[in-house]
């Protein structure tokens, strides 16, 4: 895959990508990145998850439902496409308290998992230990 990793050289910590227009979400991540032991980027937009993920190697995208410019969906079909000619494949996970939202529609949608909000520490940790593994250190 393309692109680099944001972390510092050695770090094994896994890198994902969080796309939430909503900046108290995203925070969220931020903020409990270090207990977790992970590295986020935040973005709040499609346009912006394409740039991130084509200058860089992510583990995982937790990806929201609900965006102003292109939803959850449409962003995924995006990112997938991207993958298509960059090689690779990141698994995405569907955050949303969203109503219409769902484990199912998500895997419709071409996502690999769903996180229904709100969410507990453990519920997060689950899925973080499901989708990621440390990098082996060189």
């Amino acid at each position: 895959m393309a692109g680099g990793r944001l972390s510092a050289e050695g770090d094994d910590r896994p890198m994902i990508l969080v796309i939430d227009d909503q900046p108290d979400n995203a925070k969220l991540f931020e903020l409990v990145s270090e207990m977790l032991g992970i590295t986020v980027n935040i973005v709040s937009a499609c346009s912006e998850a394409v740039h991130a993920i084509e200058k860089y190697e992510f583990d995982l995208i937790f990806m929201d439902w609900v965006m102003p410019e292109e939803n959850g969906p449409a962003c995924t079909k995006r990112i997938r496409k991207l993958e298509e000619r960059i090689g690779g494949r990141i698994p995405i996970v569907g955050i949303s308290g969203y109503i219409h939202a769902s484990k199912t529609k998500c895997l419709e949608a071409d996502m690999d998992d769903f996180l229904n909000v709100p969410f507990t520490m453990e519920e997060l940790q689950a899925l973080l230990a499901k989708w990621t593994t440390r990098k082996e250190k060189t």
